[in-house]
């Protein structure tokens, strides 16, 4: 279904370290516990808002949070104990940006891997496909329409520029067509029929004619 989409360096960091751990079904990311032990990563729940140590490699849960907002914070937290240094509150506001722009993009690819999500048999209604998306996965609706839009998105770009190359090499091969003299042309017109008449490849079918 998704033929031109591609994969970012990101997503498919994502996609290898989830195959590794044998996380091949969406059920497979339901368990938060089970997908932190794969990682080495403890997982605690609390009732104080939800955080994670990158050096101790631990992540804290809001226990009264709904399964999909908990979902969507533990891979938010997940990347930055796998990912990222250093103490946020001590670090440059551009840096810190850059670790939350990741997490956030983080988040798509892991509670939604492309591998999974290609096998999906979409609705045509987008409605219907949301709440394909959201319950097969376990997220927001909110979270599934970026996931889905961004998809989307990116299907429409790899068909756009596989049509720019289509269009780039049928007018470079258009360019290399040889200009021959009109004395030329009819030598190689006059060779052309006598090799058809032999029943051989024409001149023609060289691209000289």
């Amino acid at each position: 279904m998704f033929t031109f989409y591609k994969e970012t360096n990101l997503e498919q960091w994502i996609s290898s370290m989830l195959l590794e751990n044998r996380i091949f079904t969406p059920a497979d990311l339901y368990d938060l516990e089970c997908i932190a032990e794969a990682f080495d990563v403890k997982l605690l729940f609390s009732d104080s808002p939800s955080f994670s140590d990158n050096e101790l490699r631990v992540i804290f849960i809001d226990k009264r949070a709904s399964d999909a907002r908990a979902r969507t914070v533990f891979f938010h937290e997940l990347c930055h104990v796998l990912r990222h240094a250093g103490d946020q509150r001590y670090m440059p506001e551009l840096f810190e940006q850059a670790q939350e722009f990741e997490a956030e993009a983080f988040v798509l690819y892991a509670t939604m891997p492309f591998y999974m999500f290609s096998q999906l048999e979409l609705p045509d209604r987008k409605w219907d496909a949301l709440h394909l998306v959201s319950e097969t996965f376990n997220v927001t609706l909110d979270l599934a329409e970026q996931r889905l839009e961004q998809i989307y998105r990116r299907e429409m770009n790899g068909s756009l520029a596989a049509e720019r190359r289509s269009q780039e090499l049928t007018n470079h091969r258009k360019n290399r067509q040889p200009t021959w003299s009109p004395e030329t042309q009819r030598i190689l017109k006059q060779l052309n029929r006598q090799l058809l008449a032999k029943g051989m490849p024409g001149y023609r079918d060289k691209g000289l004619l």
